[in-house]
């Protein structure tokens, strides 16, 4: 009986000091924003990857209702920071999205909605 005490506590000290990893989930922090200047909408986007490796693609969308009125492709490592302009109309209400692949990861979509006053 004694001789299989020994490697049964044996396992078990093995089993409950090994560390356990967590798997890390990778994401991004971004912002988008729009402001506006008369009739020219700028919208900017900026993105940082939770590692300085990480490559980063972003789709940016202007859109006008259901219409996409402007369409932006960018890839950068670690951070990416985003700027551009596009004509508008006084009035109407725009909407600003960003898609987001980190590491080759999808993110959820990001929006935010502006009306050009």
């Amino acid at each position: 009986m004694k001789k299989r005490i020994f490697p049964i506590l044996l396992i078990l000290i093995m089993v409950f000091t090994s560390p356990a990893y967590a798997a890390s989930t990778r994401a991004a922090a971004a912002t988008p924003h729009i402001s506006f200047d008369g009739t020219t909408a700028s919208c900017s986007v900026f993105i940082a990857a939770d590692r300085p490796t990480d490559k980063i693609d972003a789709v940016i969308k202007l859109w006008h209702g259901s219409e996409c009125i402007e369409t932006w492709e960018k890839s950068s490592v670690g951070e990416l920071d985003f700027k551009g302009k596009v004509k508008v109309t006084k009035g109407q209400t725009y909407q600003l999205t960003v898609d987001i692949t980190l590491a080759g990861k999808a993110q959820p979509r990001l929006s935010v909605e502006k009306t050009c006053k």
